[in-house]
């Protein structure tokens, strides 16, 4: 009963989306954002706290509330965290622990309406703008990033390149938003009308269309060392993501892993960042 009310319901909501779209293009369009925009789940776990517990966290006011800051002190380059979709900061436990034996200094950030940040609509070019934020604060040597943090960090720096940035790690980046949206109308199976409204409604709010939107696109303005990490088996993002993502930026190595699948927390993940970090 549980599975079939888990179908059903993204169903129902398409359904509505396509009827409202009769009335008022511009309500069905607003209302398919937001569903899509709100993230169900991403919040912090009762076995997630004594972990993040041994970080100093700092809140800092962002456009329409504060967002989580959490910061492992080391005497080392400092380095930044950005997570993904539905997910908080403790899902960097796996890679702050050896960065931590390195000594260096780690920040990580809980996105906007996930962790311990406030609100309850989540958009990559919202996320942007907090990463700009705390990059200008903290000035990190490294931002290592996973998933939509990583498209929103190759975005953001698109946008304002930080030159004190030397080296970046993108874990299973999604390259093309119309990618993603077009599954979003394939769970929901609302109409190409209320897709090419929504279409519009992302030109007007955010200065692109979907088919713009495209990590590759941006990834071109990235021009210091950066490592691209996918799985094949990865059944979230695509693998040829990577690649796509790669071509475009001018120092750009790929690495394929065997294991980790679209998380990519294994041990061979571990190794392979921590080697990059090291490298001269």
């Amino acid at each position: 009963m549980k599975k079939l009310l888990q179908k059903a319901i993204p169903k129902m909501y398409g359904f509505y989306f396509n009827i409202l779209h009769l009335f008022s293009k511009e309500k069905s369009a607003d209302l398919a954002l937001r569903v899509f925009s709100v993230p169900r789940k991403g919040n912090i776990l009762p076995h997630q706290k004594s972990f993040l517990s041994t970080a100093r966290t700092q809140k800092i006011a962002f456009e329409d509330g504060l967002f989580m800051l959490y910061h492992w002190k080391g005497n080392g380059p400092t380095v930044l965290l950005n997570h993904g979709w539905e997910s908080n900061s403790f899902r960097w436990k796996y890679l702050i622990e050896p960065l931590q034996e390195l000594d260096y200094n780690i920040i990580s950030i809980d996105a906007p309406a996930h962790g311990g940040s406030d609100g309850t609509l989540f958009t990559a070019v919202k996320y942007s703008r907090i990463i700009k934020d705390t990059i200008e604060l903290y000035q990190p040597k490294i931002v290592i990033a996973h998933s939509v943090g990583a498209m929103a960090t190759i975005f953001q720096e698109s946008q304002k390149p930080h030159p004190f940035i030397e080296k970046f790690v993108f874990l299973g980046s999604p390259n093309r938003l119309e990618v993603i949206m077009r599954g979003y109308q394939e769970l929901t199976s609302f109409n190409n009308s209320v897709y090419e409204s929504l279409n519009k409604s992302l030109k007007a709010k955010f200065g692109y269309h979907i088919e713009e939107f495209n990590a590759a696109n941006f990834a071109k303005k990235i021009k210091v060392p950066a490592l691209i990490v996918h799985n094949p088996d990865d059944l979230i993002v695509p693998f040829q993501a990577m690649e796509e993502i790669a071509a475009a930026m001018p120092f750009a190595t790929t690495y394929t892993s065997q294991t980790g699948g679209h998380s990519l927390y294994t041990q061979e993940v571990i190794d392979r960042v921590i080697e990059f970090l090291k490298e001269a």
